[in-house]
């Protein structure tokens, strides 16, 4: 169920119980994301790592056990924050891209399941 929210997301990679993604951004698009990764954290309670390189931010979330959906939904809303900030350059990436996709995704797992 995991693996099926996060093939809705574009980039984001799953190994060792950690998730990462890569996002092309400059100094100034990675100091808003970096904002809103704060803002997703609290609220979510997970502590990502983010690093910035000469053009790009690297967002790394890693947890014992694997991840979770709690760790699903903030790669979705940092995927959100993303396109929103970057724009074009988001849409370029992959303009197949879309957050509703994700959002209609996780209210259907979150629904009763009948037996």
């Amino acid at each position: 169920m995991l693996l099926d929210a996060l093939s809705e997301l574009n980039g984001w990679n799953a190994d060792d119980g950690r998730l990462s993604r890569k996002l092309p951004l400059d100094a100034s698009q990675h100091a808003e994301l970096a904002e809103q990764i704060k803002i997703f954290a609290d609220t979510l309670d997970v502590h990502p790592d983010v690093s910035r390189s000469d053009d790009a931010t690297e967002i790394v979330l890693s947890r014992d056990g694997g991840f979770s959906l709690t760790d699903v939904t903030f790669a979705g809303r940092v995927e959100s924050a993303y396109l929103a900030i970057a724009g074009e350059l988001a849409a370029q990436e992959n303009p197949d891209f879309s957050g509703n996709r994700f959002t209609r995704w996780l209210k259907r797992s979150q629904l009763p399941r009948s037996r």
